[in-house]
């Protein structure tokens, strides 16, 4: 069954790195590419199938993989970022006196 899919498909497929970078992004790719090769007629409906299957696989492999790197501690660990307008800014010096 593989060797009947495109090469280039399947290149993709294989690309582990850009899988667990961005998972989600390369499966959106895995998915089109594999709509194009049917819209082409180089796949076949039933091939186009197991290759959206993979290309979901593929994904779920990605964020599996993404979530270990995390665990082992391979990223650093940070602190979230505040959200717009929230962000505490610490100064030195003295408060003004409130008028009034």
């Amino acid at each position: 069954m593989m060797s009947q899919l495109p090469r280039a498909w399947l290149d993709e497929l294989n690309d582990e790195c850009a899988l667990v970078t961005d998972p989600d992004g390369r499966a959106a790719v895995l998915s089109e590419m594999a709509k194009a090769a049917h819209l082409r007629r180089e796949v076949d409906s039933d091939q186009l199938c197991e290759m959206l299957e993979f290309a979901e696989s593929a994904r779920l492999y990605g964020l599996n993989e993404h979530e270990d790197m995390y665990a082992t501690g391979l990223f650093r660990h940070h602190e979230p970022l505040p959200e717009w307008g929230n962000q505490m800014i610490k100064g030195v010096g003295k408060v003004p006196p409130a008028e009034g």
